[in-house]
């Protein structure tokens, strides 16, 4: 296996048969049966693709996770490899786009976004340790929870991390096949308004009105963009009032906060946190309910990785992502990650999802070489 990219080529069909069957099981996160269903066949797989250790992790509101293991006891800090199976893609997307290959490309709901990754990580494992060439512990976490924010999994995540040297995310690359050395953080909040009801013909001036404070609210959140450094604050879903003649009692909004640094992000926080009624008697409440820390770019280790992908005759480019990924809870720990190893394509999250399938092999051969020389 002097040519990594060779070797992998050279599978191509096998990895790309792996990810036939993986996008025939419908995995949405909220289908906890049909995601099990998954789960099921990788935990059957592992052991033929060179785990030495299998631990189902059993989830009572999602599909489980698995934690596989090569080289358990080899000396040194294990290598984390993580890998999400959820999709969001509900059950029966499939049959309204069945999965298909056209000229150079693999579409299936989930394939790039992203069961090819789970692909890669596998074959790239598979390879060193029949060749006996794999001298570090590596850990392959397979989650089902991440389109969600990664609320069950995260403590998993973070624990496993701990004990890490590197992290490696099998996320797609970007659009133009560059690793992901920084995401945006990303949190999301409820804006809770109440108000106070009255008839809006008989004695609207006895009324609160919440959607009016809301409306004042969201202006002042949308004050707190600073698009030209990459922080977004969005109000992105609102509700509120009860029936069409009664002033309304209550308003909610969604809002939707990204930032590149954990400066920004606390900024928003404290900002949102401060909000207070711009009408008298009504009441504000802003509450986080997701959160994913920023990956900040991590200097040297992008450099580190394209030294090591060039000695294999692999170049490899740098990119950024506004969306956020479990690499972030890594990176915020400190533990050196990168993400976008999975597969080059485009249409994540649509009908048109799709993976470039020449880049099964080339992402392989890249985290082939990564576990071999880091």
């Amino acid at each position: 296996m002097t040519d990594l990219l060779a070797h992998f080529r050279a599978r191509a069909d096998a990895m790309l048969d792996l990810l036939g069957e993986l996008t025939r099981r419908e995995s949405f996160t909220a289908d906890k049966t049909h995601g099990d269903q998954l789960v099921d066949y990788l935990e059957d797989a592992l052991g033929s693709f060179g785990a030495q250790t299998v631990r189902r992790l059993p989830q009572s509101e999602v599909a489980d996770f698995l934690l596989a293991e090569w080289n358990p006891t080899a000396p040194g800090q294990p290598v984390l490899a993580l890998c999400h199976i959820d999709t969001v893609h509900p059950l029966g997307t499939l049959q309204k786009a069945p999965a298909r290959i056209d000229g150079p490309r693999f579409y299936a709901p989930g394939a790039l976004d992203m069961k090819a990754g789970a692909v890669i990580a596998l074959f790239a494992l598979q390879s060193l340790h029949s060749q006996k060439r794999l001298a570090r512990p590596v850990k392959l976490l397979l989650t089902t929870d991440e389109e969600i924010g990664s609320p069950h999994s995260r403590s998993v995540i973070e624990a496993e991390a701990a004990e890490a040297g590197l992290a490696l995310a099998l996320e797609p690359a970007t659009p133009e096949g560059a690793l992901k050395t920084a995401r945006k953080g990303c949190a999301t909040f409820t804006l809770t308004i109440e108000g106070r009801p009255a008839h809006a013909g008989i004695a609207p001036q006895l009324g609160i009105n919440a959607i009016i404070e809301l409306a004042r609210q969201a202006l002042d959140i949308n004050a707190l963009n600073n698009l030209k450094y990459g922080t977004s604050v969005s109000v992105t879903q609102v509700t509120g009032g009860s029936a069409g003649n009664v002033i309304p009692a209550q308003a909610q909004a969604h809002i939707d906060a990204r930032a590149i640094t954990s400066a920004e992000m606390q900024r928003v926080e404290r900002a949102l946190a401060s909000l207070y009624p711009k009408m008298p008697g009504a009441k504000v409440r802003c509450q986080r309910l997701g959160f994913r820390p920023p990956m900040e770019r991590q200097a040297g280790i992008f450099e580190r990785a394209a030294k090591i992908a060039a000695r294999h005759g692999i170049t490899l480019e740098e990119g950024a992502s506004g969306g956020g990924s479990d690499g972030n809870f890594t990176a915020a720990l400190g533990i050196p990650t990168l993400d976008g190893l999975g597969a080059h394509g485009d249409g994540a999250h649509t009908l048109d999802e799709h993976i470039i399938i020449d880049s099964l092999p080339r992402q392989a051969a890249v985290v082939a070489a990564i576990l071999l020389d880091w």
